[in-house]
């Protein structure tokens, strides 16, 4: 059913026939109303709608006020009052009315609306548009059986509409046109919106649970962005000292983990150096050193390989005494000679060919 409590703004609506009384300032013969169907399907205006609204509209003495836009396109220019629409009758299957300009159309804040309106009616009557408000209900048709009455493709027919009070009757222009009055340089840039907004609106409205969900999604938002400034300021303005005095908690947490991380790290650089010494002779020591102070894996292999070749070299050091001018031929190559010929030859590293020629030794 019909929410009783919301208006209805009806389609725009476009007739020949209109005439214009300058001397009077009168627009006459407009159409208010036809009869059929209205674009968004929410309900048809049959005869006795139309019938209804010609008896509303002559029961206000001072006739029905009329408007430049619906009121809640603008509470400028668009909300304008323009006179009183008098005169309703029907004509076959149109309701047409007189809108009588009041003086105060002429002085208006975007300036002689009066004259606008009726250049326009005047110069392209097809361009004239009106739309009324009123508050209605629905009637459904239905079969004799109790069933709602249906299309041939089977779809319900749209409820019969039933006004119950005839509220304005403004001349309003559909935003979907191109030429229409809201497209014209008469307003100005920043009333221009204000229009295209309140189409957009009505349409929106017209979905069910529309205000609500608009509400939720608001909400939603607000709380994001409240949440994401408190987060940023958070993270922005934090520190060390900060985070240990104000979150101790936190604080005591990740320092923990840290310092797990940490030791299992440490532990596995000490095990690695430790293993590695054992390649080598006599490396214990400097082992240990290497990892008290910090070395890495790698810093500590260098020292190895750099003490071992020092020992050999101390080791090949030429003696003195009686053998001394021994035939060279004659004389049996140290370790290291033997590393560094084994190096050329096979093209690795002095620390490989320190083992093999060293294993070819014992052998």
């Amino acid at each position: 059913m019909a929410n009783k409590d919301i208006l209805f703004r009806t389609d725009v609506v476009r007739a020949g026939g209109v005439r214009v009384s300058r001397a009077n300032e009168v627009i006459e013969g407009f159409a208010v109303v036809t009869k059929g169907v209205t674009h968004d399907e929410r309900g048809e205006f049959d005869d006795q709608a139309l019938d209804k609204i010609v008896e509303l509209g002559r029961k206000a003495k001072l006739g029905i006020k009329s408007r430049f836009g619906h009121p809640n396109m603008s509470n400028t220019a668009l909300g304008t009052f323009l006179g009183r629409v008098k005169n309703f009758r029907r004509e076959a299957d149109i309701v047409r009315a007189d809108l009588h300009i009041d003086p105060t159309a002429h002085q208006t804040p975007d300036g002689d609306l009066a004259s606008y309106v009726m250049d326009l009616a005047q110069s392209d009557p097809a361009a004239f548009g009106s739309s009324m408000v009123i508050h209605w209900d629905e009637e459904y048709r239905q079969e004799k059986d109790g069933s709602l009455t249906k299309d041939e493709k089977g779809n319900v027919l749209p409820p019969l509409i039933r006004v119950k009070k005839l509220q304005s009757v403004d001349i309003v222009d559909d935003p979907a046109a191109n030429n229409g009055l809201f497209g014209e340089t008469f307003f100005s840039e920043s009333v221009k919106p204000s229009a295209e907004m309140t189409a957009f609106l009505d349409r929106f409205l017209n979905q069910p649970e529309a205000v609500e969900k608009v509400i939720a999604f608001l909400e939603r938002y607000s709380f994001n962005k409240k949440t994401e400034r408190e987060d940023r300021t958070m993270f922005e303005d934090l520190t060390l000292e900060k985070l240990k005095a104000e979150r101790s908690d936190l604080y005591n947490s990740v320092h923990a983990l840290g310092v797990e991380e940490g030791t299992k790290k440490e532990r596995e650089r000490a095990v690695l150096i430790l293993k590695k010494s054992k390649a080598f002779k006599d490396m214990a020591d400097l082992a240990v050193e290497s990892i008290e102070t910090g070395a890495s894996f790698d810093q500590a292999v260098i020292k190895f390989q750099d003490k071992q070749l020092e020992g050999l070299q101390k080791a090949s050091a030429p003696g003195v005494g009686p053998d001394k001018d021994e035939d060279p031929a004659k004389k049996q190559k140290t370790h290291l000679e033997r590393a560094r010929a084994y190096k050329q030859e096979h093209n690795c590293s002095m620390t490989e060919a320190l083992r093999a020629t060293a294993e070819k030794k014992q052998q």
